[in-house]
């Protein structure tokens, strides 16, 4: 209970150990920081890696999956950045909800195929990051976020002053009908959400890439929002053939948000093996709560089987 306590406060409610240290004093607990990094990055390795990696085994088999990394600081690794890449399934149609976390000391594409394995088949919902490739992925679908698209847009329009007479704010309205007509889609399966994606969306998502192929010479942030919008094209498109795929990344962005609070908070890790069992935390802490459960007695629960039993059916305290 005292360890799924520190989890919980650290993971969930993002109260880093330093400040945990005097709770626990009140309780008449002298516990200190180190002791708490210790137990985390033992409980992790010993309680929770087995599930975080079966996780991400029910992950892979997943139609759709939505990708992101976030940077953190590592202190033992040497470099200035490394990065927790996150994945999570969709809000509509996958088999199950779940967050799944990794650590690794480099933003390199290798990374979504060790995560991925380079045999999935299913589609990546993603940002524009080169790293998303088929090089990494040869037999997987690139879908694009489409609010990743229209940043660039946004920022323009906020910056000018005639806003009616801007280039960019007809974009960002072509964009906006886009997004409004999504949301008002009526449909109960892949199918008939591709369907109407088809009728309705498709002639909206047309216009805008007209207008901005019409845009002559576009200059400065303009001619580079646009030409990231025209280079992502064909993967935008990907939602009128798989009817799953979300239109933006928005999904896993919301998932990785805690983390970044625990990290403004926490700062660093000192250790490669911190930041794993951070990511091994993130993964059980984010899918519980993705599936509506009390993280605390989530956490008591398992670490209370382990205590009874070293082979626990791991699809029991699946979250």
């Amino acid at each position: 209970s005292i360890l799924a306590t520190i989890a919980a406060n650290k993971f969930d409610l993002a109260v880093p150990f330093n400040r945990q240290e005097r709770m626990w004093q009140a309780a008449n607990l002298e516990l200190d920081s180190k002791q708490m990094a210790n137990a985390v990055i033992k409980g992790a390795k010993r309680f929770l890696k087995p599930l975080s990696d079966y996780l991400v085994n029910q992950l892979r088999q997943e139609k759709v999956v939505h990708m992101d990394e976030t940077p953190f600081q590592v202190l033992d690794s040497g470099k200035s950045k490394s990065y927790f890449w996150a994945l999570r399934t969709p809000k509509e149609f996958a088999k199950h909800q779940i967050a799944y976390f990794h650590y690794a000391p480099t933003r390199s594409g290798k990374v979504i195929s060790d995560v991925l394995t380079p045999d999935y088949m299913g589609a990546v919902m993603c940002d524009g990051y080169r790293g998303y490739g088929q090089e990494q992925l040869p037999k997987a679908t690139f879908g694009s976020c489409l609010i990743h698209i229209r940043r660039p847009f946004i920022e323009l329009v906020k910056g000018l002053t005639l806003k009616n007479n801007a280039q960019a704010t007809q974009a960002v309205k072509l964009l906006s009908r886009v997004f409004h007509k999504e949301k008002n889609l009526r449909y109960t399966t892949p199918a008939e959400k591709k369907a109407q994606r088809r009728k309705l969306v498709k002639p909206l998502l047309d216009a805008f890439y007209r207008f901005i192929e019409g845009i002559a010479y576009p200059m400065h942030k303009l001619k580079d929002a646009v030409k990231n919008a025209l280079k992502l094209k064909a993967r935008v498109y990907q939602i009128f053939e798989i009817g799953e795929l979300p239109l933006s990344n928005n999904s896993v962005e919301q998932s990785i948000r805690p983390s970044t609070i625990i990290r403004k908070n926490s700062l660093f890790a000192k250790s490669t093996a911190g930041a794993e069992a951070n990511a091994i935390f993130y993964t059980i802490v984010q899918t519980a709560k993705l599936n509506h459960l009390d993280v605390f007695k989530y956490l008591e629960l398992i670490f209370e089987a382990y205590t009874r039993s070293q082979n626990l059916d791991l699809k029991a305290y699946l979250p």
